[in-house]
C-alpha cells in the first residue's frame, strides 16, 4: 500500500519532468500502479520499486527539445502528445485558410469581412485571457514566436520566392500569399490561446 507521502514523492518527480497536469495525472496513475505491482510481486520496498519504475520509464521521460524551432525542453512523452496537438492545429488552420483563399478568389469583399471578424475575435479572446489572468505578457511574446508560426513564415517566404522564380507578378503573389497567411496566423493563434486557457500544453 502506497502512502500519501510516497504518492507525493512520485508526483514531485513527475513535476520535475515538467509534465502538464492532464498528462501528469495519467502518468502518475501508471507509476503508482506499477510501483504497487512491483512491491506485491517482487516484495520490493517503495524506494526499490520506485527506482525500477523510473528506469522502465526512462525513455518516455527523457527531456528533449520540444520542437525544431523551440529551445524549450520537455519530456519525450509530452512531445509526442504536443506534436499530435500541433498536427490538429495545423490541419484546421490550413483547411480554414484554403476556404478563405477560395473566398478571396470569388468574393474579395466577403474575404475582407472575414479578416475583420477574425481580427476582432483575436482581440477579444486575447483581452479576455489577459483580464482573467490566463495569459501573461511573457506568454503573449512566446505566442508571437510560436514554432508553428515560425515554421510557416519560412514556408510563406519560400512560396513568395518560388513565385518570383517562376516569374509570376510579384505584387499579386505577395498580396495573395500575405492575405491568406494572415488568416492562417490568426486561426493558429486563436487555437493556441484556446488550448492555453484550458491549460493544455501548446508551448506557451
Amino acid at each position: 500500500m502506497i502512502t500519501n507521502a510516497q504518492e507525493n514523492q512520485v508526483e514531485l518527480y513527475l513535476r520535475s519532468r515538467k509534465l502538464y497536469s492532464p498528462l501528469l495525472h495519467e502518468v502518475k496513475d501508471h507509476f503508482i500502479s506499477q510501483i504497487s505491482q512491483l512491491m506485491n510481486e517482487k516484495s520490493l520496498n517503495f524506494q526499490e520499486a520506485f527506482l525500477e519504475t523510473k528506469i522502465s520509464w526512462k525513455n518516455e521521460l527523457e527531456m528533449v527539445k520540444a520542437d525544431v524551432f523551440s529551445f524549450k525542453k520537455i519530456a519525450r512523452i509530452e512531445k509526442i502528445v504536443l506534436q499530435q496537438q500541433f498536427r490538429k492545429i495545423n490541419f484546421i488552420s490550413i483547411l480554414f485558410s484554403i476556404g478563405a483563399f477560395l473566398l478571396l478568389m470569388v468574393h474579395s469583399e466577403l474575404f475582407t469581412t472575414l479578416q475583420i471578424l477574425l481580427l476582432l475575435a483575436w482581440m477579444v479572446f486575447l483581452g479576455y485571457n489577459f483580464a482573467t489572468g490566463k495569459m501573461k505578457f511573457s506568454n503573449y511574446m512566446m505566442l508571437s514566436f510560436h514554432p508553428l508560426l515560425v515554421r510557416n513564415i519560412l514556408l510563406g517566404t519560400a512560396m513568395i520566392f518560388i513565385a518570383g522564380v517562376l516569374k509570376y507578378d510579384h505584387a499579386i503573389a505577395d498580396l495573395q500569399v500575405s492575405k491568406v497567411f494572415l488568416i492562417y496566423c490568426m486561426i493558429v493563434q486563436l487555437q493556441l490561446m484556446y488550448f492555453n486557457s484550458k491549460k493544455i500544453n501548446v508551448l506557451i
